[in-house]
């Protein structure tokens, strides 16, 4: 588990240390095949399942790759399944993630900071 940490010098691609031609074949095989079931997912059944959503939300079934596809799932799950981080990763996707506050107060009362003068000698 410790080559995968961030940082680790022995394991970072530099210019002298690149992945093999073998590790490169496999990483591009592996995307490919990710592609082709992406396209297979959204010609299939998953969009099937999913085109009175679309069609409701205005958006046409030429129009829909796999992004679009995992937005109307997550949409689906959240309104059928009243699934809350589903609502809230739409939410946080079309509205933007509400701002975090952070409450800096000691006691109910605010914190008073001095202000502080560099004086040059």
């Amino acid at each position: 588990m410790s080559n995968l940490k961030r940082g680790n010098k022995e394991t970072q691609f530099t210019s002298e240390r690149q992945p093999s031609g073998e590790a490169k074949s496999e990483g591009h095989k592996r995307k490919l095949l990710l592609k082709e079931i992406s396209e297979q997912l959204v010609s299939g059944e998953a969009l099937s399942d999913l085109k009175p959503l679309a069609r409701y939300l205005g958006v046409s079934e030429n129009e829909i790759d796999i992004e679009t596809l995992m937005h109307l799932k997550q949409i689906e799950k959240a309104i059928k399944e009243q699934d809350t981080r589903a609502y809230n990763a739409v939410m946080d996707r079309l509205k933007g993630k509400p701002a975090q506050s952070i409450d800096h107060t000691s006691g109910g009362e605010k914190i008073n900071v001095p202000i502080s003068h560099w004086i040059d000698e």
